[in-house]
């Protein structure tokens, strides 16, 4: 991968279902059959994120848009969570990766919000084949099969 690439981090596009919630964007991977939501923070930077920017350039628009100093660590642990569940299509720098701790000494340092760290939740979802898989019972949903409790046969 070419140097630039790696310092003008690129969101992935292709292969994947993407719907806004409130701040929050929910991104379903297809190939990977994984739902990821990612909070405003992550979500800003991902879209942001346009092969262009380099990171200083990406901080300085998460701080525009949430109204904080410019970080770059922050745009760095949110890089690094979006290339963990394959949102990019280039990795971060391939440099020591930020942790949610490191990210947050230097926000507090920088006087960013620890509301300002990104968030990134997935969730697998089921193959048709395991979604057939069920029980014949179709209302099974929080039956009770371990004979205890209000539901005990």
């Amino acid at each position: 991968m070419a140097l630039s690439q790696l310092l003008h981090p690129k969101s992935r596009q292709t292969g994947l279902l993407i719907d806004h919630v409130g701040d929050e964007t929910i991104v379903y991977d297809e190939q990977r059959q994984a739902a990821h939501s990612l909070n405003r923070t992550a979500s800003i930077v991902w879209e942001a994120s346009d092969g262009r920017r380099t990171i200083g350039e990406l901080a300085t628009v998460l701080g525009e848009t949430l109204h904080i100093e410019p970080n770059d660590s922050v745009v760095e642990y949110a890089l690094d969570e979006l290339a963990r569940v394959n949102l990019l299509e280039n990795g971060p720098d391939g440099g020591e990766q930020v942790s949610r701790r490191n990210a947050l000494r230097r926000m507090s340092f920088a006087g960013a919000a620890a509301v300002a760290l990104p968030v990134v939740l997935s969730l697998a979802a089921p193959t048709p084949a395991m979604a057939a898989s069920g029980s014949s019972n179709q209302n099974g949903q929080g039956q009770n099969n371990n004979n205890q409790g209000p539901n005990q046969q």
